[in-house]
């Protein structure tokens, strides 16, 4: 039994990956937004050896960062860093199993520099379509972090997809006064 929260959001997205995908062989995972490289770390222990997880930052910080932990928690190479937009993910990439979305900026690091809800948008419009039969989007994002604008365009962006299609699945937390972060799910309908 584990100790983790469901209002730990991180934490959540990372169960319902586990509990969907885990032990599944030959998996495209995606960390669109690398970071610190602790969703990158994730879904390369759930590619395991047959998968394969592509990792993205515009800052080469992040994918310094990234890299550092993987190389220093990982028993084994299952993992690509890519220092470009997530705009750009489907030139790298041309079937996805699971793709995580982390929205804001770089803990630690220059907070001018974040992600954008156009280029976010273009992201997950672009990712859409190679989706396999199974396949998710997860997308963490935070109301705050430039006062909501990105969260709008993607929320208006998901709820315009056919629903006959897709199912877009929105969680959040609602007893928090905080703004904490809300969850998009978005996965093929048959």
């Amino acid at each position: 039994m584990t100790d983790d929260k469901y209002g730990k959001i991180v934490c959540f997205i990372h169960n319902l990956i586990r509990m969907s995908y885990m032990g599944q062989d030959n998996l495209n995972l995606v960390d669109a937004t690398c970071g610190n490289g602790f969703d990158t770390l994730f879904l390369c222990n759930i590619a395991g050896k047959t998968g394969h997880v592509t990792g993205f930052d515009i800052q080469r910080e992040a994918i310094e960062r990234t890299n550092d932990l993987l190389k220093r928690d990982m028993d084994y190479t299952n993992y690509r860093l890519i220092n470009d937009s997530h705009e750009f993910i489907s030139k790298y990439i041309s079937s996805l199993d699971v793709c995580i979305f982390n929205l804001g900026y770089l803990p630690q690091f220059d907070k001018k520099i974040k992600t954008d809800g156009d280029t976010t948008v273009a992201a997950i419009n672009n990712l859409i379509p190679l989706l396999n039969k199974n396949g998710r989007i997860y997308i963490t994002a935070y109301i705050t972090h430039d006062t909501g604008e990105e969260y709008m365009k993607i929320s208006e962006f998901l709820a315009s997809l056919n629903n006959s299609e897709y199912n877009v699945l929105h969680i959040r937390l609602i007893n928090k006064s905080n703004s904490p972060p809300e969850i998009f799910i978005v996965e093929k309908n048959a």
